[in-house]
């Protein structure tokens, strides 16, 4: 049997098209990068501000956008960690992230670090909707806040992108997502 895609989606807002919310996300993506882009010397790159980043992506229409889930899923033919493990895991990844923080020294490292963190934050809590986006959100604060070249990844494919973190997962090879920017 196949799956159908939903053409509806309940919303906080009413039950809607997926093209208008699909609109709406537009309109917030952009709202986020304007303040991405005013605030990013402010901003931490920490767990704090991708949920921030989240909220803002998508809190006038869900009311739980950016709560952890509570079940547990699968994504294609991955199976992520337990639902009551999430909190624990973006804990640890905070931690990671602080001290692996402290050994970054040349580009190269950067670019090492920042596909680690956007696998790892994908693999502790992939949904189809809205966490790629958000990552990719945090993956550009990430970017200014290190004078790294934004444009390229801006013309990044949602499918180049979904490809090398499928990879990612798979091999634990990340070289894919570092050649997207």
């Amino acid at each position: 049997m196949s799956k159908t895609e939903p053409t509806f989606r309940e919303t906080k807002l009413w039950v809607l098209p997926i093209e208008m919310i699909e609109n709406i996300i537009f309109d917030n993506i952009i709202l986020v990068k304007s303040y991405i882009f005013e605030n990013y010397n402010n901003l931490d790159f920490n767990i704090d501000t991708l949920f921030l980043l989240h909220k803002m992506l998508c809190e006038n229409i869900y009311n739980d956008a950016w709560i952890h889930r509570r079940h547990n899923v699968t994504i294609w033919s991955f199976e992520p960690i337990d639902f009551f493990k999430v909190p624990i895991e973006l804990k640890n990844l905070e931690e990671d992230i602080l001290e692996r923080q402290k050994y970054i020294k040349s580009m190269q490292d950067k670019k090492e670090f920042l596909a680690y963190v956007m696998w790892k934050i994908l693999w502790i809590h992939p949904f189809f909707d809205y966490n790629g986006r958000v990552t990719r959100l945090f993956w550009e604060l990430f970017l200014l806040k290190n004078n790294m070249n934004l444009t390229t990844f801006e013309w990044t494919s949602r499918n180049n992108f979904i490809s090398a973190m499928k990879k990612a997962t798979d091999e634990y090879i990340f070289d894919d997502i570092i050649k997207l920017f």
